[in-house]
């Protein structure tokens, strides 16, 4: 499945992260949140916690382009095996209070990994 998106900053966010080896294969936006599944090409099992950062910094990146922050949930797919490494989540709300100083990016990057679930092998 190609990821064919119908919103622009979308269509920027996934440029910008291909190079960082993030392949973007569906989105859906609701009202109160953004899913994503996109391919990985890192090598080994579970979620490039790295990878994690890159993708919520891009979004990040797009504020002032027009993004209007929401919460996040994402899948994470191997791109060569086919199979899922794993999922997390960003609240909108953690993101707000990062952008205002109410959070450190230490504490925030913690509430993100919480939310990681990868499958046990």
């Amino acid at each position: 499945m190609a990821f064919e998106p119908d919103d622009p900053v979308l269509e920027r966010v996934s440029n910008r992260l291909m190079s960082q080896g993030v392949y973007f294969e569906a989105a859906d936006q609701g009202d109160d949140r953004l899913e994503i599944e996109y391919r990985t090409i890192s090598p080994g099992e579970g979620v490039p916690h790295q990878q994690i950062g890159q993708v919520i910094n891009t979004f990040r990146d797009v504020i002032d382009e027009g993004w209007e922050p929401t919460t996040i949930e994402a899948t994470v797919i191997d791109v060569e095996e086919d199979h899922r490494r794993g999922r997390w989540r960003m609240e909108e709300g953690w993101l707000r209070a990062l952008e205002e100083g109410e959070l450190s990016e230490v504490e925030f990057s913690e509430q993100v990994l919480d939310t990681l679930e990868e499958p046990r092998v």
